[in-house]
């Protein structure tokens, strides 16, 4: 009986763990190849079917005309949110292969045309600064297509590193920034299954 407790009291050890390990984890999804819509229902159905990840909320789709690189078609984004148990280099990683089995080809010159982009935009309260990847993402206070999404979805939070409320970031922005709208069309929700 003793035996049986110990076992007991490890499983429950182990179980709290696990949930313990649980992040929660923002991404900001952008296309302006092909059919831009259907990317970003692709990429969320990939993200979704990952092991170790679930997608717990999708913002509306916005369509914003590009930044740095002018010479390109407008793009279609939005802001999920996740739970992962992937540390935030193993995310990356995995984003980066659901870019490349979705046809993103990475180019020597930044800010090209893409079917799809996966930037992780925050990962718990977290601040990370290793050579391939820093948390919160560095432009994310520059971008209206990142912060109206996020606002939308997680209200008037403030990102972590920065004492600045969302709203408020994106007031500064509003005059000297890219243009945005929220797409007429959304994504299905019932075809996804993150919905309840």
């Amino acid at each position: 009986m003793l035996r049986l407790n110990i076992l007991i009291t490890i499983l429950k050890l182990r179980l709290m763990n696990n949930s313990s390990m649980v992040k929660v984890s923002l991404l900001s999804l952008g296309s302006n190849l092909g059919n831009r819509k259907k990317n970003i229902q692709n990429c969320i159905h990939s993200i979704n079917n990952c092991k170790n990840i679930k997608v717990v909320a999708v913002s509306s789709l916005y369509e914003s005309s590009p930044m740095y690189n002018l010479n390109q078609q407008d793009y279609i984004n939005c802001v999920i949110e996740i739970e992962t148990t992937l540390k935030p280099l193993k995310l990356l990683k995995n984003n980066q292969l659901i870019e490349k089995n979705m046809g993103r080809v990475r180019s020597l010159s930044r800010n090209q045309p893409r079917t799809i982009d996966i930037d992780i935009l925050t990962y718990n309260s977290e601040i990370i600064n290793e050579e391939n990847l820093r948390v919160p993402h560095p432009r994310i206070f520059e971008r209206k297509f990142v912060l109206n999404p996020l606002f939308e979805l997680k209200g008037n939070i403030v990102i972590p590193g920065n004492d600045k409320k969302i709203e408020d970031l994106i007031k500064e922005l509003d005059k000297k920034s890219d243009k945005i709208r929220r797409c007429k069309y959304k994504i299905n929700e019932k075809d996804l299954s993150y919905s309840s």
